[in-house]
């Protein structure tokens, strides 16, 4: 990537104090037989062409900090072809060691933190301190509602306390409720779930509603720097919203309040499909870009360049959110993100990164001339079919 003489702030960071990640270790993951490296601190520029396994070696940092693939694949897939077992093992100098390891012949997920294994899978999830970076990370705004709402329980399990135990609760509730209005029982039999379903449902519309409100402001000013000036908003649509003006979260009673009566204004609905019609499950994330005619939906209307901004905008707002709740920088993680965007865009992003993010970056791209953060100084390594090469 070339620099311009309009970039006075492309500069190296000063190296960071913080925890970065020092070690991993993989064996049996992806097309790894048995991997091993060290960090430097600063980061690495990981080189090879596609199917060397870069993103695979990014996957399974990501991995010890949710515990899942960030392409949405099962566990069973990620073994290597043959085997029945990965393990993988993270150590973050001067915070903590995490290790994970999958049995698919069990069908078993065991999770340890600092040679310590965790009661709960969840019990380790943010341990790291991980914000990735995708060139699929478009798809969170073109894609359906499930990929926005996916990222949502993912960035919120991993920095709101009790999310991801009201998530879960709330999905068993809703898989036993829609079993029962499946096969026709009576209301009173409906209602035996409708309670704990409510009560779960409103706390994470509430968390996911307060996230985005939150950050809608800084949202929006990292699609103005990356887009070169554009205006856009980032909005969440709740389905137990009524859409009357009165209905507003300051002025429609609690989340609670509008979940029982979303649930009753919907019993008939609910009798005829067959299943719930409102609820979290059921929400959405509007990106919109302001233009000439008003508000422009970027799922439907927007261009590729509009989409993959709207994606980094709020990537840079998680990583924002993890920034806070670690005190420290995270370790960013950039799988090939710059290869579909266009030379200003990059640039912006390219400074914007330079300017005011220090942490340890470990990023992708198929060959040495696409790598421009840090000035160009990062380390490079060259990676094919799962080997670190001269």
């Amino acid at each position: 990537m070339t620099k311009t003489p309009e970039a006075p702030s492309i500069r190296q960071p000063e190296a960071s104090s913080a925890p970065f990640l020092r070690r991993l270790i993989l064996s049996d993951y992806r097309n790894f037989e048995r991997f091993e490296c060290e960090f430097p601190e600063t980061g690495v520029a990981i080189i090879g062409p596609n199917g060397s396994g870069k993103t695979n070696l990014l996957e399974a940092i990501y991995y010890l900090e949710v515990f899942r693939s960030f392409r949405g694949a099962p566990d069973r897939e990620l073994v290597r072809f043959g085997q029945t077992v990965f393990r993988l093992e993270g150590v973050v100098e001067g915070a903590t060691s995490v290790a994970a390891a999958y049995d698919r012949s069990q069908r078993i997920k065991k999770v340890e933190v600092d040679g310590l294994e965790v009661d709960r899978v969840s019990a380790g999830i943010g341990s790291v301190g991980v914000a990735a970076f995708r060139l699929d990370d478009a798809e969170i705004v073109r894609g359906g509602p499930t990929e926005r709402r996916r990222f949502l329980d993912v960035a919120l399990s991993v920095g709101v306390p009790g999310y991801l135990a009201a998530l879960q609760r709330y999905r068993s509730l809703l898989s036993q409720r829609n079993e029962a209005l499946r096969r026709g029982w009576a209301g009173e039999e409906i209602d035996a779930w409708t309670g704990g379903l409510i009560e779960a449902g409103a706390f994470l519309t509430e968390r996911r509603a307060t996230w985005v409100s939150e950050g809608a402001e800084r949202y929006a000013d990292f699609y103005a720097r990356i887009s070169g000036g554009d205006g856009a908003k980032l909005r969440y649509v709740a389905s137990i919203a009524s859409g009357d003006p009165s209905d507003a979260p300051e002025g429609g009673g609690s989340w609670l309040d509008r979940f029982r009566r979303a649930l009753e204004s919907t019993r008939e609905r609910e009798r005829r499909r067959g299943m719930t019609v409102v609820g979290p499950h059921r929400d959405e994330i509007r990106f919109e870009a302001e233009a000439a005619e008003g508000a422009r939906d970027l799922r439907s209307y927007g261009s590729s360049g509009q989409q993959r901004t709207a994606a980094l905008a709020l990537r840079l707002l998680e990583a924002d959110r993890l920034r806070e709740r670690l005190g420290r920088e995270p370790v960013y993680l950039l799988d090939d993100v710059f290869a579909e965007l266009d030379e200003g865009r990059s640039e912006r992003l390219l400074r914007l990164f330079e300017s005011e993010r220090c942490g340890q970056v470990i990023l992708t791209a198929p060959k040495a001339g696409d790598v421009g953060l840090r000035g160009g100084g990062l380390a490079s390594w060259h990676l094919r079919n799962g080997r670190l090469i001269a």
